[in-house]
């Protein structure tokens, strides 16, 4: 005689989706004046002599989509860009002003974050180190920045007649801080 026993084993499963999780990577878009690439004869000068001022306001705005921090570098080109390079604190010299306002020929008001810095044929001398991204957020952050460049009251003699043409580059970096 033997004893047997039909048994069924059966577990149930279930299964569940997680849908519709999509990534997708932010925007860098530094610009100046709502373009990327800007050309300006407003702060040109034409027949300086010593103690004479330009100035022009540029805006730098972030069109991205995620916060930027961001550096300004600058400096001369041209022929004669190294006779400025060699007048150095006698040459051009470059101010710039947060909000600040250009009143004629001159910045006036906002904050001052760079003071007679001498414009040399160094294209990448810092002019403003990182500046703080909760000035460039998200989608239309921006920053007024008044330039202003003098010839030195002090320039010596020798840059008479010497032409040359400043460049500036803002470099945007995306900020997750």
């Amino acid at each position: 005689m033997g004893i047997g026993s039909v048994g069924t084993f059966a577990s149930w499963t279930d299964d569940v989706t997680v849908a519709g999780t999509t990534f997708t990577a932010g925007t860098l878009d530094l610009q100046v004046n709502n373009v990327d690439s800007y050309a300006t004869t407003t702060l040109s000068m034409s027949a300086m002599v010593p103690g004479t001022t330009s100035a022009e306001v540029l805006t730098v705005k972030n069109n991205g989509t995620v916060p930027s921090k961001y550096t300004l570098t600058g400096g001369l080109t041209g022929t004669n860009a190294t006779d400025y390079n060699a007048a150095a604190a006698n040459g051009l010299l470059l101010t710039v002003r947060l909000g600040g306002a250009k009143s004629g020929a001159t910045c006036t008001g906002g904050t001052a974050l760079v003071t007679d810095q001498p414009l040399t044929s160094t294209t990448t001398t810092t002019i403003l180190a990182k500046r703080p991204s909760t000035a460039l957020t998200a989608s239309g952050g921006n920053e007024v920045l008044c330039f202003q460049v003098k010839l030195s009251d002090t320039a010596p003699s020798s840059l008479q007649g010497k032409a040359a043409t400043a460049t500036f580059t803002a470099t945007g970096t995306s900020d997750i801080s």
